[in-house]
């Protein structure tokens, strides 16, 4: 791994400021991104017809005659003995928390710390913190969290790592608002792994906003999200403080290949974006926070506010985009787009539905919004699917999902599985993780009939070893690159509008390959352009 600082050149060849400002992006060809995993040894899932033939002939009829049955009748139940929601008294009390004026606010560059990471003794947290102090030996930072003990005790641990870190420990909770002043007041940026944001996250964006203090998190709550930005942009615009969620698998893979996408059919292209797909090959396992945050939602422990309308749609001004996102993405096992087939093998693959395609559709449509590549008013389709060799992986990946997800909403079902998943600070094994990997291969079609492609590979478990390396590179990005960043001003933003090419010269230097290409066709012939 490099220092924060360090980037090798040598073998780039520097055409023109942008190349020579993001060496690392483009250094290898399309084809040769997407036989990255199959040269690391990486093997996907692979489901024996003994599975599937359960699934087919157990599974299904269980779930059509008990589970779904008794979960819509308790789930109707539910809704009709609701009782009405319990008055919130949390606001009722007077706000006595203070703040120091915009003048009064030290400058990022005098700050003390380059970043504080937060919720560091949970599992991804865990992750980042050693990802941290493996590559960024100098860094000036801080660990912080609600136990002395628990912080302690993991700073000893990064000392066995690196014993000369330079390491701070803050302690605070996140749901005592006088507690934050120390944890952001003094740094460049806070990176948050602490979840779920609906429950621990507010505060913390409210005091960066108000401090000017960058932040990014690794939330796959788009609703909160939301909910955030309607409450401090106006805030944050003021202060300088660059406020970016969804800073790990969900959804920087995706957002930052739209960018990439939209980018080349508007320079190489002189053409806007109009519809983009996505084919995901993923492995990888599932973490007790990521448990903990779908529960909240799934039990309706959060409720999203209404809005005059989206605010994924709101610009800068507080006007509303007339950009505007239509998922497509399939709910069914189908085959891949035709048009997507790749000419070498002629293998048309099986697309599934992606569990969190809707979250990162909802990424890429904050993104469009507030694209300047694209004229006012330019309709973009989004369509996402995980791709599966044959239809056996398809099926039985499916209804998999669909059997948990509804499973979790009965009251039987639900209780066994609540027992059985991981709870919150646990989470796939190293050998797991070392194990998983991300190949996201993009498709953009421009307004003319363009059309790009690209691959973006992530060579470990994307969900969890990677996001901490994705959301650590994002706050990072934030705290040194404020130069090389595609804006100046503060606000909300998603990770592409926020970072764009900056971040993917990160991510490529320290384990991710990325690359495009244009494929225009003429006379139904394709014609490519490496």
């Amino acid at each position: 791994m490099s220092t924060y600082g360090s980037t090798d050149t040598s073998d780039i060849n520097k055409k023109d400021d942008k190349k020579s400002m993001f060496p690392n992006i483009q250094s290898k060809d399309v084809d040769y991104v997407k036989n990255l995993p199959q040269q690391d040894g990486k093997r996907p899932m692979e489901i024996s017809t003994t599975s599937f033939l359960l699934t087919a002939m157990v599974g299904v009829p269980v779930y059509l005659s008990v589970v779904l049955p008794l979960t819509i009748a308790y789930q109707t139940g539910k809704a009709v003995l609701k009782s009405p929601p319990a008055t919130d008294t949390s606001q009722q009390s007077v706000d006595t928390i203070s703040f120091p004026s915009k003048q009064d606010l030290i400058p990022l560059k005098e700050r003390k710390y380059d970043v504080v990471l937060l919720g560091c003794t949970g599992f991804t947290g865990k992750l980042a913190a050693i990802y941290l102090t493996k590559s960024y030996p100098d860094l000036k930072w801080a660990i912080a969290g609600r136990s002395l003990e628990k912080l302690t005790s993991l700073k000893q641990e990064l000392q066995q790592i690196n014993s000369s870190i330079a390491l701070d420990t803050i302690v605070m909770d996140t749901l005592q608002r006088d507690t934050i002043h120390p944890m952001v007041k003094d740094t460049r940026a806070v990176i948050t792994t602490a979840g779920p944001f609906c429950k621990y996250g507010s505060n913390v964006v409210e005091f960066c906003a108000r401090y000017g203090t960058n932040y990014v998190d690794i939330t796959g709550e788009t609703s909160w999200n939301k909910e955030m930005i309607m409450k401090f942009d106006n805030i944050a615009q003021d202060t300088g403080a660059k406020i970016v969620s969804l800073c790990g698998h969900d959804s920087i893979p995706w957002d930052l290949s739209y960018h990439k996408l939209s980018q080349m059919l508007k320079e190489d292209c002189q053409d806007s974006i109009a519809a983009v797909r996505f084919y995901d090959e993923i492995k990888g396992g599932v973490s007790g926070g990521t448990i903990d945050t779908m529960l909240t939602f799934v039990e309706g422990k959060y409720v999203e506010p209404r809005f005059d309308f989206d605010p994924y749609l709101r610009k800068a001004d507080g006007t509303k985009s007339s950009n505007k996102t239509k998922n497509i993405s399939s709910q069914l096992p189908s085959r891949m787009h035709v048009a997507d087939v790749d000419p070498n093998t002629n293998e048309r693959k099986w697309a599934n539905p992606f569990v969190m395609a809707s979250v990162n559709a909802e990424v890429v449509k904050r993104t469009h919004a507030m694209n300047e590549n694209v004229e006012e008013g330019q309709k973009l389709t989004y369509n996402e699917s995980n791709v599966q060799k044959s239809f056996k992986e398809a099926f039985v990946t499916w209804f998999s999902v669909v059997f948990g997800a509804t499973g979790l909403l009965n009251p039987i079902t639900g209780t066994v599985l609540k027992k059985v998943l991981p709870k919150p600070g646990q989470g796939p094994s190293p050998k797991e993780m070392k194990h998983g990997y991300l190949l996201l291969n993009g498709v953009g079609e421009g307004v003319k009939g363009s059309r790009v492609e690209s691959a973006l590979y992530f060579p470990l478990d994307a969900g969890y070893k990677e996001t901490a390396r994705m959301v650590c590179e994002a706050g990072l990005c934030l705290s040194f690159d404020s130069d090389k960043l595609p804006v100046s001003g503060g606000g909300f933003y998603s990770p592409a509008t926020a970072m764009g090419d900056a971040l993917l010269d990160r991510l490529c230097r320290t384990g991710s390959s990325f690359a495009s290409r244009v494929v225009k066709i003429q006379d139904g012939k394709l014609h490519s352009k490496l």
